[in-house]
């Protein structure tokens, strides 16, 4: 019997090829479009996944409040938290803080690198995070002052073959023994981990609660009302840092923030890394259902429209005495070997386009995800649902058909039995809603897609309020000395001298870097004025003048006062912070932070980050010993291989043993929009597949309609109608439905796509003519696919139209 089955259902298959080959195509599509979807989507939520106890695991996150407002939120704590949490309170089994160490060169011998990616830890780090030793005692391995694990890749890097046990490398000038090593950190968390180094000794490292600069987690054991616990330690600042509190308004509140929802849900001030985007993840969810949903309902409209077409032959086996169920397993076995066909070409599609769908989305994602997330079982779950759900209905109609009903309608007169199968089969109303559902899901994707771009071309074309173009940065030295500003001021003046470069200026940050340096500040002028926390960088005299920077209100340092060690420059939300009424009546005051400084200018403000974040209050301090950058005005873009060589034989002049690293600061600063620029180009791609795929079944349906009205064509050219007549005709009615999918997704877009630009502080907003161009390209698309039929079926002969019935 299965067999004989298999033999008819893959003649029925074969029977109308075009049908077969759309189906298949479209299946294939939207399954390869899931999987790749399903690929990334696991590998975003896999992240930090790996840790043992991971459940328990949580980061301290600070929210900061000034003046009844919340300032800030900060990933990073103070490095007090940790001891007093473990004294403290019993539910915490133990604590871990990691101090980010910035960028420095490690030195070994001869070998010296810039490395990004290391920490100052406990050395209980090794109980919270999944840290494979390859060498060494992980219960011991940081114990000790200036010790130091590196990863193998690291290891490789200064030692090569030899055993990096045992040997010293220099982190600056301080000398650190390695005692461990250990496999390459899993990319696939929030941290990336090179090196550890043994946890800072300095007093304010272990007890301030002030400098809060450290990443501090928590272990929890097992059992643990988490809320109860979180309101315990809520204002746990306020017990030992009462001063904090003084202020009306100010405090300090501790959250509890789960480790494994970092990566998605996190977008604090001094995050470890860039995290990614839950909303993002969300959102490609629904688009990867989408297109699975939409090629599923080509196969249903094609099985329903063909109907008609095996209405006969299901009277034909009925009267042979066929029964229903046999009926429905043959239906729904064709439906089996569609898709399998489908699943199998979709693996293959995945196959080949891996490598670049992996460079679209920036994430290492490989086949390895199936085994390790197992991810066959959703994989398979969606073929078995996909199967069930395109075989059912057409399955449960086609067996339902009455064998006198399908027989006594003979195709030529429309007998009332006829009637009521056609009432029967019901397929306008349902092919009609559907199509309503593929277009209208495509409108919302193409929507998106234009509303992501035009967000992107806002932040990129945005006033900056500096001078971005033409500028090379190159990374101040790693090891210093007494001497480094002077060799600074020298290597600078150097490469103006001899016209390497137009302007030349050192700082602390440049834009697009996060400022981490943080200080608490207030008007010594008002008694009772309150204290807040500002973010401090530093220039050197010709910063503002190297990036073009507008001053609001006084002047910029000058080598001409020789007191502006002592002076300070503000921007124009930390004068407002600070409750002048206007930047002019902030000259001449005295600020108290660490020091006293007196307000020598106000810069007008200027986006130090992405368009994402607002403007923070920001002091600059006059620090030429701090050029931690230097920004170096290029003459032009041309020759730029010669530029860079004479700008690096002048470095390594002045700053032997450094390695030289640089940056376009253009292309550094629109960094920060990668992530909207992938989601941009993902959204694109699958808006793009949608399209196609509600196409492919529309272009069928055409072809179909155009068959079964092939008579009615050509009495209605022996009566004279034209061509265009006829194609308006037949095209009708599917652009009437796809009119009623723009009406319908266009509110869901505008809603959806609001929701979206409330995570930029700069945004536009969604612009009519998004909706316009988005309803004219789904139109003038579903137009394209359906006048290619009509106007074939229009131009066929009406002697040969009335002769093929």
């Amino acid at each position: 019997m299965l067999r004989n089955n298999l033999k008819i259902a893959v003649r029925n298959l074969l029977r109308n090829k075009p049908f077969f080959l759309i189906n298949t195509l479209g299946l294939a599509i939207g399954i390869a479009a899931c999987l790749l979807i399903l690929q990334y989507v696991t590998f975003e939520r896999s992240y930090d996944a790996f840790h043992p106890d991971i459940d328990n695991i949580y980061r301290i996150e600070l929210d900061s409040y000034q003046n009844g407002k919340l300032a800030f939120r900060s990933a990073t704590s103070y490095p007090a938290i940790a001891p007093t949490l473990k004294k403290d309170f019993p539910e915490v089994v133990e604590t871990a803080r990691l101090y980010d160490a910035n960028s420095e060169v490690i030195t070994y011998n001869n070998i010296n690198f810039r490395e990004d990616n290391f920490y100052f830890a406990d050395n209980s780090v090794f109980d919270f995070f999944k840290i494979d030793f390859l060498s060494g005692d992980p219960k011991n391995a940081l114990t000790e002052k200036n010790t130091v694990v590196l990863s193998e890749t690291v290891a490789s890097r200064y030692f090569g073959k030899e055993d990096p046990l045992g040997k010293t490398i220099k982190l600056g000038q301080e000398p650190y023994l390695v005692k461990g090593i250990f496999a390459d950190y899993p990319k696939n968390s929030h941290l990336e981990l090179d090196l550890l180094f043994s946890y800072r000794t300095e007093p304010d490292a272990q007890t301030s609660w002030g400098w809060y600069d450290f990443f501090t987690y928590v272990k929890l054991r097992p059992g643990t009302k988490v809320d109860q616990f979180q309101a315990k330690i809520l204002n746990l600042v306020r017990q030992y840092n009462p001063d904090r509190f003084k202020t009306p308004g100010n405090r300090d509140e501790l959250l509890l923030q789960p480790v494994r929802d970092i990566h998605l849900s996190s977008q604090l001030n001094q995050e470890a890394e860039a995290n990614g985007n839950g909303k993002a993840v969300t959102v490609l969810s629904i688009i990867a259902l989408f297109i699975l949903v939409i090629a599923w309902i080509n196969y249903i409209n094609l099985a329903t429209a063909r109907s008609m077409d095996r209405a006969k032959e299901v009277g034909v086996r009925k009267v042979v005495g066929a029964e229903r169920p046999q009926l429905i397993r043959q239906f729904l076995l064709e439906s089996f070997l569609l898709n399998l066909l489908a699943a199998v070409l979709a693996v293959v599609i995945v196959l080949v386009s891996a490598p670049y769908f992996n460079q679209l989305t920036g994430r290492p994602l490989s086949l390895q995800q199936w085994f390790q997330h197992d991810l066959w079982l959703p994989a398979v779950a969606v073929f078995s649902l996909g199967t069930f759900l395109t075989g059912l209905y057409p399955a449960f109609l086609l067996s339902g058909f009455q064998p006198i009903a399908v027989l006594k309608g003979n195709g030529t007169v429309a007998t009332r039995p006829l009637s009521r199968l056609r009432s029967l089969v019901g397929g306008a109303s349902l092919r009609q809603s559907l199509i309503v559902f593929q277009f209208a899901a495509s409108v919302i994707l193409i929507i998106g897609t234009l509303t992501v771009y035009r967000q992107l071309q806002y932040m990129q074309e945005q006033d900056l309020g500096f001078q971005i173009a033409q500028k090379l940065i190159v990374r101040g030295a790693g090891i210093r000395d007494s001497t480094y500003e002077a060799r600074a001021n020298a290597f600078k003046q150097e490469l103006v001298r001899t016209n390497v470069v137009q302007k030349a200026t050192g700082s602390a940050y440049v834009p697009g870097i996060e400022i981490l340096w943080t200080n608490g500040a207030r008007r010594l002028d008002l008694p009772d004025a309150p204290g807040n926390i500002f973010y401090f960088t530093s220039y050197d005299y010709d910063f503002v003048e190297a990036y073009g920077i507008e001053m609001a209100a006084g002047r910029n340092f000058s080598r001409s006062f020789g007191e502006d060690r002592k002076g300070v420059l503000l921007n124009e939300t930390a004068a407002k912070l600070l409750n002048f009424n206007n930047p002019e009546e902030a000259l001449g005051k005295k600020i108290r932070t660490w020091d006293t400084l007196t307000v020598v200018g106000v810069v007008k403000d200027y986006h130090q980050q992405g368009l994402q974040k607002g403007h923070s209050p920001m002091m600059i301090r006059l620090l030429p010993d701090n050029a931690n950058y230097f920004s170096l005005q290029l003459n032009s873009y041309d020759q730029l291989d010669q530029q860079l060589a004479k700008v690096k034989a002048t470095y390594a002049e002045f700053f032997p043993g450094n390695p030289f690293d640089y940056f376009f600061l253009d292309s550094f600063f629109n960094e920060q929009y990668k992530a909207e620029q992938q989601f941009g180009r993902v959204c694109t791609l699958f808006a793009c597949l949608a399209i196609f795929i509600a196409c492919l079944g529309l272009f069928a349906l055409t072809t179909f309609m155009a068959k079964q009205r092939t008579k009615e064509i050509g009495i209605r050219k022996v009566l004279g109608a034209s061509v265009p007549s006829l194609v308006e005709l037949l095209s009708r009615d599917f652009l009437k439905l796809v009119l009623v999918a723009i009406i319908i997704a266009s509110p869901i877009a505008w809603f959806a796509m609001n929701r979206w630009l409330l995570d930029f502080a700069y945004h536009i907003g969604v612009p009519w003519w998004t909706f316009v161009l988005a309803g004219a390209t789904a139109i003038g698309i579903a137009l394209l696919t359906v006048s290619f039929q009509s106007i074939k079926a229009a131009l066929m002969n009406p002697v040969k139209s009335l002769r093929s019935e």
